[in-house]
């Protein structure tokens, strides 16, 4: 028996009734559809009628089939293509066909031809074969079965970072094949003579870093621009024209370009922390030189740099990091295009160090320069000796309150400029007026400040006489005696007459927070004490107490230099409501740092200064009164943003005008042999001559 039968695939044929005995072989593949299941991927034989063909399929030879019929296969899938992209052409509401099969990623190069020639596009992703109407992307997401993609969507800052690197790398990569085509008329000259041909070379680098340098600084500019025309900018930049210092900044600006060194004291609340760098920083990006320029602006503290950076940042609506960067201890945030940098006087120092002439730096401002710490006293003394040598270098010093006069003479007589301040109104209560609202009674048992590892020695010392009083407890007790106090009850005056002024009084101060958390408006509290012994004790006794060691009802916090930086910004979080926040905190809180919640502060009148055992020979740590000067700080903190009020823990009367206007330099305090000073030595060269003025 005949078999019309092909490898792998057969056909059962049944013979036709009334057929001639011999009839032309008929394709039957002609007469079935294009793909019919499976079978289209197999060849069909042509057999005579009559005749039987025995089915037959082999699985194993299925791959080697296609081997062994690849050109007829592919001219089949390749007529199927054309029928298909034909129907495509006229069926209007289809845009394009998405073949998974094996026989298409085969003969795609056909496919693509073909399309190609209809007008149609195609395209291969991985296993899938698309051709549609329209262009064809590199990627589909959608026909991507091992890493399904989702839409990213990329931060506003990132995208801008990113697009400026990317330019950045354009101008390196053209600018010098620009510069080197320009000049390669004069090789023959140039080669004549090395020491020509490497001065060429150093002044072709500086021309093609000033020319990345200024459209650095023209997409700054247009960057400024676009953010002050937007909305949010549009309203940030109005509340910063309600400062006082923004009424100043012509004057200022014009002062800073005519003189090296400017002298600024700003009142509390005028906006020269955050206000001045601006103003230098928008007037060099305004006038085309942003990427020229590069400030650094001094804090006494860490909280103070990182806290001035973020608020500095926001107002520029810009991410921190970018155009506005910090540094401090161990952290910091700056990029490459940071050209504001807050940080603490060390780090300048630390700088110093190794950049003696500070390179790059066209701006230096030192904030809060009446607190006269040694870093501070040390920096202007090494900026002093840098102007001589740095013509170009622009010093300003800030402060909310010092002597202008004294640091205008130790410059040479530099000009200073004042800016007032503006701050809301805030109500002073003193010792005697705080005993007559609350009804707390002094005695002598009450105001023992009972606390720290020497508890039982420092209250036996307490409760020894004092063989020799300072000037300021004499003071106090004569004022006591002079003084009669006639519009206070008898109770008040009873209290004043036991009232120790070496005493600190926790009692006093549980009596005040009880006072406020239950008669006064809602608020935040800002509790002054003198160190971190103080501070953890006083505490611990709040957190026994009913009403303030409630955490439903108040929130208690610290604030010390030698706390981690994220414990300290805790102090700006806002509280749940209905929850009193309670911060205590040292002297570290007086300037640079704006609590907006703050309404109340407590003011113990003491602070600890660095003074020098003579006796043992070390420097040592001791409460002593503070100034005039740090008292307004203080009492300026409950002003910044609402009105507030302040309870001094002292009396009010005319022998406090004895207290000194500013705080004592803690270089005149301390023994010159400390490591501070041996450090900063480092700095100073041998032939620089130290002058204290």
């Amino acid at each position: 028996m005949r078999r019309g039968l092909r490898r792998g695939l057969g056909i059962l044929l049944v013979p036709l009734p009334h057929a001639p005995s011999r009839l032309p072989p008929i394709s039957l593949a002609a007469l079935l559809p294009r793909r019919f299941n499976g079978f289209s991927r197999h060849s069909f034989c042509s057999f005579p009628v009559g005749e039987r063909a025995v089915e037959q399929f082999s699985d194993d030879e299925y791959d080697h089939e296609y081997e062994d019929l690849r050109p007829s296969s592919s001219v089949a899938n390749i007529d199927e293509w054309r029928w298909k992209l034909s129907m495509l052409q006229r069926n209007a509401e289809e845009q394009e066909i998405i073949s998974r099969d094996r026989r298409d990623r085969r003969d795609y190069d056909q496919i693509a031809n073909l399309a190609k020639r209809m007008g149609l596009y195609s395209e291969m992703y991985g296993r899938v074969v698309v051709a549609s109407k329209v262009p064809l992307p590199n990627y589909r997401p959608d026909l991507d079965d091992k890493r399904p993609q989702r839409e990213v969507v990329i931060p506003l800052g990132l995208q801008r970072r990113v697009e400026g690197l990317v330019q950045e790398h354009l101008d390196r990569a053209f600018l010098p094949l620009n510069k080197c085509g320009g000049n390669t008329k004069n090789g023959s000259d140039m080669t004549e003579n090395a020491n020509l041909d490497e001065q060429h070379d150093s002044l072709l680098d500086r021309s093609v870093m000033e020319k990345i340098l200024q459209r650095k600084s023209i997409r700054m500019r247009n960057f400024q621009r676009s953010w002050q025309e937007s909305p949010e900018g549009a309203k940030m930049l109005e509340f910063r024209r309600s400062l006082p210092a923004d009424k100043e900044k012509e004057r200022l600006l014009a002062a800073i370009a005519r003189n090296q060194v400017i002298v600024i004291s700003g009142e509390t609340g005028c906006g020269k922390t955050t206000q001045l760098p601006q103003f230098v920083l928008e007037s060099e990006i305004e006038s085309g030189r942003g990427a020229f320029c590069n400030i650094i602006c001094t804090q006494p503290r860490r909280i103070s740099a990182m806290a001035v950076a973020e608020r500095v940042s926001t107002e520029r609506g810009e991410n921190l990091g970018e155009s506005v960067g910090y540094k401090v201890r161990l952290e910091g945030i700056k990029g490459k295009d940071t050209h504001l940098l807050f940080c603490t006087s060390g780090i300048l120092l630390r700088r110093l160090l190794s950049d003696r002439n500070l390179n790059g730096v066209t701006h230096v401002f030192v904030d809060e320069i009446h607190e006269r710490g040694m870093n501070e006293d040390f920096l202007l003394i090494v900026l002093k000796e840098l102007l001589s040598r740095r013509r170009d270098l622009r010093l300003i010093l800030m402060s909310a309150t010092l002597n202008a006069e004294l640091f205008s003479s130790y410059f040479g007589g530099a000009p200073t400029i004042h800016i007032p301040g503006f701050t809301h109104p805030v109500r002073a209560h003193f010792l005697e007026d705080i005993l007559e609202r609350s009804g707390y009674k002094l005695t002598s048992s009450n105001q023992l400040d009972d606390y720290g590892q020497d508890k039982v020695w420092k209250t036996q010392r307490q409760l020894l006489p004092r063989k020799r009083k300072n000037q300021i407890t004499t003071l106090v007790e004569e004022a006591l005696k002079n003084s009669s106090f006639e519009i206070y009850g008898s109770r008040t005056r009873d209290s004043l007459v036991n009232w120790n002024p070496d005493c600190i009084g926790f009692n006093l101060i549980e009596a005040v927070l009880c006072h406020i958390c239950r008669k006064e408006r809602p608020g935040a509290v800002l509790v002054f004490m003198t160190g971190w012994d103080d501070i953890s004790c006083l505490k611990d006794q709040l957190k026994a107490h009913p009403l303030l060691g409630d955490p439903n009802r108040v929130f208690l916090l610290a604030c010390h230099g030698s706390m981690a930086t994220s414990e300290q910004r805790l102090i700006f979080e806002k509280p749940p409501p209905n929850v009193r926040k309670v911060v205590l905190a040292t002297n570290m809180a007086e300037a640079s740092i704006t609590i907006n919640d703050i309404v109340f502060v407590v003011d113990c009148g003491k602070a600890k200064e660095t003074t020098y055992d003579a006796l043992n020979n070390t420097p040592c740590l001791l409460p002593s009164w503070i100034s005039k000067a740090s008292a307004r700080q203080r009492r300026g903190r409950a002003g910044r943003v609402q009105p507030g009020e302040c309870y001094h823990l002292y009396p009010r009367y005319k022998k406090f005008a004895s207290w000194k206007h500013w705080g004592v330099p803690i270089s005149c305090s301390t023994a010159s042999r400390t490591t501070s000073c041996r450090e900063c030595s480092g700095i100073l060269e041998d032939d620089w001559s130290i002058r204290w003025k």
